[in-house]
């Protein structure tokens, strides 16, 4: 099974400039968790990238803060493609650019692999599931990218997804003035499906436009929910709440 997941899937060497100017994040990135294109990797940025780690010393740019990873270090976690389960491999997820690497093991002279991005592939990583799919942005823009549902019913599904955006330092001015580091800043975004509506897109956490995507009966109920409940949009917990207290709701069909 292991040699047919590597035929399908497409395992192959994953050597990239910014794999060598990443930073440690502090305290690590791990508590949560999904950018990109079936052709992850950005040229532009990883030769730009691979500039500013050759031309750092000579500009006084310190080092590149944050990271591009959800953590550094690599996580047992369970693969599988369609129902098939695979087996059990070492993962880091790089937010960045949208990518799964792996190793079968933990010694430190195995290279990581880079794994080929397939919508029917799924990453038990951590305490949540990585699904490549499409989805839609709120600027209108079709992605492909790792998303994990945190929210499942039979009118919505909830996602959530974990991106990271890389800031370019400023070199100091002069004596007086301290230089900006680079840094790899990490943000998530959260996306939802309706029923009967075969697309994936953003969500807008403000309460106004949570329910205009609502059908007509639910939103007063909805309304009063997220009142009497002091729901808060920008709070994962209770945007979790909010949805499964619409997945609740009978709605005529």
């Amino acid at each position: 099974m292991k040699q047919l997941f590597l035929y399908i899937i497409l395992v192959f060497s994953f050597i990239t400039s910014y794999s060598q100017v990443s930073g440690q994040i502090s305290g690590g990135a791990g508590a949560a968790f999904g950018l990109g294109g079936r052709n992850t990797t950005d040229a532009f940025l990883a030769t730009h990238l691979a500039n500013l780690r050759q031309n750092k010393n000579a500009t006084g740019e310190s080092e590149i803060l944050g990271s591009p990873y959800l953590t550094e270090d690599f996580v047992k976690s369970k693969l599988f493609f369609g129902d098939e389960y695979i087996g059990e491999y070492y993962v880091r997820y790089n937010a960045l650019n949208s990518e799964i690497e792996i190793k079968e093991t933990q010694l430190p002279g195995e290279e990581a692999k880079r794994l080929l991005a397939n919508e029917d592939l799924r990453v038990k990583y951590g305490q949540r599931e990585l699904l490549f799919t499409t989805y839609i942005n709120k600027k209108d823009e079709t992605k492909n990218g790792y998303l994990s549902i945190i929210s499942k019913g039979d009118e919505f599904t909830l996602y959530h997804r974990l991106a990271v955006k890389f800031s370019e330092g400023k070199a100091a001015a002069n004596s007086m003035v301290m230089p900006i580091p680079s840094r790899y800043a990490h943000f998530v975004e959260y996306y939802y499906t309706k029923a009967g509506v075969d697309r994936i897109d953003q969500l807008t956490q403000k309460k106004g436009a949570l329910l205009k995507i609502l059908e007509k009966e639910m939103k007063d109920p909805v309304n009063n929910f997220i009142k009497e409940n002091k729901i808060d949009l920008d709070n994962e917990e209770h945007l979790i709440k909010t949805f499964e207290f619409i997945n609740s709701l009978n709605t005529p069909s």
